[in-house]
């Protein structure tokens, strides 16, 4: 059942993306304000699509992969987040383009949904307080991190792409980008912090509680480094910190490291 419903997903993904690329030539995309950026209309058709999306991915909690304590349980919730995210972040961004590197990375995570092998809890629940502070810490702690990518790849996207072209009028200029990264990295921070103390507490000095903490180090230094300034604005090496993070996290996710003992 999780492998049809993540499907649905994929294909209202493909849909909104269809509609999006068809309005776009058409020049039919919502209006939005010269003034704030921000769109004229409260709810479109855009909003409808997404909605959809986020009500299957609820659904999707009813599985067999939606068991929290599991990886695939765990990219359950992160894509609620990101597809939060993609549904409100439209009033604060007023570029297409991050919401849609967001949107790609949601497709990235259901198919790692649909392909990757379940790895199933061994115990029964209820999950212990320690066992809930990881969990929650390291969610809430990967949503911004992988918002915090987003804006990393929307980033390089801009650095490497040859002035006036498409790609580089289309991604926000490097210091906005940068801009959001940090504050979306510094919000992950305490989060992070929690989730990687609660796991030494659960399993040791063992493989999960050093990968994840590797990533908020990861994350920490290019906090610290972003403060610094630069001659030109901008810090590149923060960046590849940040993406190294979420690879990091992904990691873990998949490889099933991240599955908690719910006796613990």
């Amino acid at each position: 059942m999780h492998r049809l419903l993540s499907l649905i997903v994929v294909f209202l993904i493909a849909l909104e993306e269809l509609f999006h690329q068809k309005l776009g030539r058409a020049g039919r995309l919502p209006l939005r304000s010269a003034e704030t950026g921000m769109p004229e209309k409260d709810f479109d058709r855009f909003d409808l699509l997404r909605l959809l999306e986020l009500l299957f991915l609820g659904l999707l909690f009813s599985t067999s992969a939606g068991d929290t304590a599991t990886g695939h349980g765990q990219l359950t919730i992160v894509l609620v987040g990101l597809q939060t995210a993609r549904l409100f972040g439209r009033r604060v961004l007023s570029r297409w383009s991050v919401l849609g590197v967001i949107q790609a990375f949601e497709l990235f995570l259901l198919l790692s949904i649909l392909f990757v092998p379940l790895h199933p809890t061994p115990g029964a629940y209820p999950l212990s307080p320690r066992s809930l502070m990881a969990l929650g810490g390291g969610i809430v702690f990967s949503i911004f991190v992988y918002i915090t990518a987003a804006f990393s790849l929307s980033y390089a996207v801009r650095l490497f792409a040859r002035e006036h072209s498409y790609l580089y009028n289309v991604f926000p200029p490097l210091a906005g980008s940068e801009e959001w990264a940090y504050k979306f990295s510094a919000f992950a921070l305490p989060f992070g912090i929690v989730g990687a103390v609660s796991l030494f507490f659960l399993r040791g000095v063992s493989l999960l509680p050093v990968l994840f903490s590797l990533s908020v180090t990861l994350q920490s230094a290019g906090v610290v480094i972003c403060r610094k300034e630069t001659f030109n604005g901008h810090h590149p090496i923060v960046h590849i910190l940040w993406s190294i993070s979420f690879l990091v996290l992904y990691f873990i996710t998949i490889a099933g490291l991240t599955t908690v003992d719910p006796l613990q």
